[in-house]
């Protein structure tokens, strides 16, 4: 899905036809920018919150650590280190590397990334569960408190949590049963 998509979508539902008309139009607005940042906000908190954006990639460990700077993406958090056979390794998660305790030979990193900032021609990282109504849905939400309009918000904001909700990445709260004395 294309970002621009997305933020033609969020500024109809924000009330904003006149951004999408200038979207369109390839005009260049304040008011664009900041629907823009909105949108980068939104597809970073359901990648980092709700729906993580996960790669693996092949590394032949250099005295028993594999750098941080080799990665294709930055990751946020390291989710498995696989070998060749694929039986799990022990590691250690630091700043600016992964110490493996036993590896030598080529190993498979599983990752979970932040998406990079998009502009309004770029394409968006997701696709499937997580849908261009649901980010428009969040765009919508970002830009209306931005502008103040809170009641306008509230209810986007219902919106995009109803819809993070059907996309199954909603983490329910914790709670603990009160304790009763009988």
């Amino acid at each position: 899905m294309t970002v621009k998509k997305v933020l033609l979508y969020a500024a109809e539902l924000a009330g904003r036809s006149d951004l999408g008309e200038k979207l369109e139009a390839g005009e260049k607005d304040g008011e664009l920018d900041l629907l823009l940042k909105c949108y980068n906000l939104v597809e970073n908190e359901v990648a980092l919150d709700y729906f993580p954006l996960k790669k693996r990639e092949l590394f032949v460990p250099e005295s028993g650590k594999i750098l941080f700077a080799r990665f294709a993406e930055a990751p946020v958090e390291v989710l498995s280190v696989r070998d060749c056979a694929g039986g799990t390794l022990e590691f250690e998660v630091f700043p600016e590397a992964i110490s493996l305790l036993s590896a030598r030979e080529e190993v498979a990193v599983t990752y979970a990334y932040a998406p990079k900032e998009k502009q309004a021609d770029g394409v968006s990282e997701y696709a499937g569960k997580v849908s261009f109504r649901l980010l428009a849905f969040g765009t919508a939400t970002e830009f209306l408190l931005a502008h103040g309009l809170y009641a306008e918000a509230a209810a986007s904001e219902k919106r995009y949590r109803e819809a993070l909700r059907a996309a199954n990445c909603v983490r329910r709260r914790l709670s603990i049963r009160a304790r009763r004395w009988e």
